[in-house]
């Protein structure tokens, strides 16, 4: 009986005490309090998407607590709603919040807003200095535009807190944006010692990697942000951008529907999935998906490319020049985006125009053909046949000139008194470039360089000069230096360039692919890569690289239909090499390279006849020096039984140095 009474009375106990528990729960959720606590908690663990829906239901649970009001104003910041930050701290400060303690998020919430005087009056109007409102006064002096201002307040955050991984990812980006990439790559491994598992850390290093060395390398790091922030959308959208630039559409696109399912407005998300749509060749759905961006992006220069893209392709041209118009603008050095303004402008009869915002590309050694010939046919309208022609005859050089210095001026200009400021000191080692004055400006670019050198841009244009002034291998040594901190197609091209003007083209061809295992889907890089595979007679692996070319550009350049005529002939494809010949010579057939391919590919597909010939005749009347073009001449007058004329034509290509010249001394030998 005494045993079953303890029993008893130990249930009830247990009983009251679990109603006690539930009773406590209840009124811990009625009044916010818990919600409080989990909210406080998941903005310390950086997950201010949750925090802010606890941070909500605490508000709801009790109306009047400050640190609720508090919180819930940090989670919006953090999610880049400053309207509805400032909201929570008005209300915050009419609960009895100090000013103290409310100026530097309210700074942050008005610099969110675009609003950066507001934020450095809510800085200045606080009692003392914190290191939060000093951070954010660093970012308002940025986004004015007065970077010494900035400079000094970042100064201040950190020496008010040294070990606030926030103020050195901020520092780390606000030195990327004065091209100091070494600052920014010290800026953001300081961060990540402070804070090794901070996402917005993780995300600045994964965006440095993939600008120092590509695009598959910075992958790890924004799949490191993720691990332990799965919702985090800074290291979501820069992972789903650097997927799909690196040719992982379907995986890009994922990563950008689970964008979308966290903030289903994003613009961002909406953009890259365009993007994709647009590189597929889908206009209709690229043009729908863009549509959902609501205008947010449209004053970036990505959009207005993307737009002009679409409105071309829909044959709106006038639409498109008004999209790409104030990008060239923006970006005169943009080749693409000029390439497609002049197009637009040229149907839409606007023949000065197209001439104009072509003449900083046709001043250019390395012209490509198309901007070529779109050069000459906008002189053909406006009359001038002298100029149609010369270009004509450009458009039409088998060998296609080493690139050229980016685009400088000769006008006069008077030296920068700071020889330490980049900004000043490039346009005006250009101008002294395009003036001739080369010893001067290597003089200049190398005190720049000293003086700078942490920043990319200062070692390219002391590359420029020294390639300038004929000293190829010193230049390598100085893109090499740029490389090291910011490995992009700028940087690639020009070492390729210049070791292979060094004379060493194993150099150059290391380069090529290691630029390419990062960034798979560079086009250019692509080209030179298929350019070596032939030069090396490895057709399949030429023809690999220039059909992923032809994926991406279509079918309208001449010169890449002609190499892939070629890569099909050699690799046993002889319809599909007479496709692309025939292709090749209809989009140039003034050009002797698609006159060569075209009456090659004849001769060597069992269609010899007069066109072959005829084609291969042209090709050397076009380009009478070219020994590959004397030695097709020749087979086919062998072929023919014309042998007086194709020892004449062989003997031409034996006498000169060529990868094929063996070859032709066999064929001569054999006559």
């Amino acid at each position: 009986m005494r045993r079953s009474r303890l029993i008893l009375l130990a249930g009830i106990a247990l009983l009251l005490l679990a109603l006690a528990g539930l009773w406590q729960w209840r009124v811990h959720e009625a009044d916010g309090s818990a919600a409080l606590a989990r909210g406080l908690a998941a903005l310390d663990a950086g997950d201010a998407r949750t925090a802010r829906i606890e941070l909500m239901n605490a508000i709801r649970g009790n109306p009047a607590s400050l640190p609720a009001r508090l919180g819930h104003a940090r989670a919006l910041a953090q999610l880049g709603d400053g309207a509805g930050a400032q909201a929570d701290l008005l209300r915050a400060r009419r609960l009895g919040a100090s000013v103290a303690d409310i100026n530097g998020l309210l700074a942050q919430a008005l610099l969110l807003q675009g609003d950066a005087d507001g934020a450095l009056r809510a800085v200045q109007a606080g009692e003392g200095k914190s290191a939060e409102a000093a951070r954010v006064a660093a970012r308002a002096w940025q986004a004015k535009g007065d970077n010494d201002a900035a400079q000094r307040a970042f100064d201040d955050a950190l020496h008010l807190a040294p070990r606030a991984a926030r103020t050195w990812v901020d520092l780390g980006r606000f030195r990327l944006t004065l091209g100091d990439q070494a600052g920014a790559i010290a800026a953001a491994d300081k961060a990540l010692t402070l804070a090794p598992g901070d996402p917005d850390a993780l995300t600045l290093r994964g965006m440095l990697i993939r600008d120092q060395y590509g695009l598959v390398a910075a992958l790890p790091w924004f799949e490191r942000a993720l691990d332990d922030h799965p919702n985090a959308l800074a290291p979501l959208t820069e992972y789903a951008a650097t997927l799909a630039d690196a040719g992982r559409a379907s995986r890009a696109l994922s990563v950008s529907r689970r964008i979308l399912a966290l903030d289903p407005g994003n613009p961002r998300a909406w953009f890259l999935q365009a993007v994709i749509a647009a590189r597929t060749g889908q206009i209709d759905l690229a043009r729908t998906l863009l549509a959902r961006t609501d205008g947010r992006l449209d004053g970036e220069p990505a959009t207005r490319l993307l737009r002009g893209v679409l409105h071309l392709s829909d044959g709106n041209a006038v639409l498109a020049a008004d999209a790409l118009g104030p990008l060239v603008a923006m970006q005169p050095d943009n080749r693409v985006a000029r390439t497609l303004l002049a197009r637009a402008s040229y149907l839409t009869g606007d023949y000065a125009g197209t001439a104009a915002t072509l003449a900083p590309l046709v001043d250019r050694h390395d012209a490509d053909p198309y901007v070529l010939t779109l050069a000459a046919r906008a002189q053909e309208q406006l009359g001038d046949r002298a100029q149609a022609d010369a270009l004509l005859a450009r458009a039409s050089w088998p060998v296609r000139p080493s690139s050229d210095l980016l685009g400088g001026t000769n006008a006069v200009m008077a030296p920068p008194a700071d020889i330490a400021t980049a900004a000043d000191n490039i346009p005006y080692i250009r101008a002294l470039l395009m003036q001739g004055r080369t010893g001067e400006a290597v003089d200049r670019a190398g005190l720049l360089a000293r003086a700078n050198p942490g920043a990319p841009a200062a070692h390219v244009v002391l590359g420029d000069a020294l390639v300038a002034a004929g000293r190829p291998a010193d230049a390598a040594r100085s893109f090499e230096a740029a490389a090291n901190i910011r490995f992009d197609r700028n940087a690639a091209l020009r070492l390729v360039a210049a070791w292979s003007a060094a004379g060493d083209p194993a150099h150059a061809l290391q380069l090529i692919r290691l630029f390419l295992a990062q960034n798979p889907m560079d086009v250019e890089m692509q080209r030179l890569a298929a350019g070596a595979a032939m030069q090396a007679h490895d057709w399949r692996g030429a023809l690999r690289l220039l059909q992923a070319v032809e994926a991406q550009t279509g079918g309208h350049d001449a010169l890449l239909m002609a190499d892939l005529a070629r890569a099909s002939l050699e690799t046993g494809s002889p319809g599909k090499a007479r496709l692309y010949a025939a292709q090749a010579y209809r989009l140039m057939p003034a050009n002797p390279v698609t006159a060569d391919i075209y009456g090659l590919v004849l001769l060597r597909t069992d269609a010899q006849g007069p066109a072959a010939i005829d084609l291969l005749e042209k090709a050397v009347a076009l380009a009478p020096q070219n020994p590959p073009f004397q030695f097709h001449l020749g087979q086919a007058y062998a072929a023919a039984g014309r042998k007086a004329e194709a020892k004449r034509a062989l003997s031409r290509a034996a006498a000169a140095n060529f990868p094929d010249r063996q070859q032709a001394v066999k064929a001569l030998a054999s006559l």
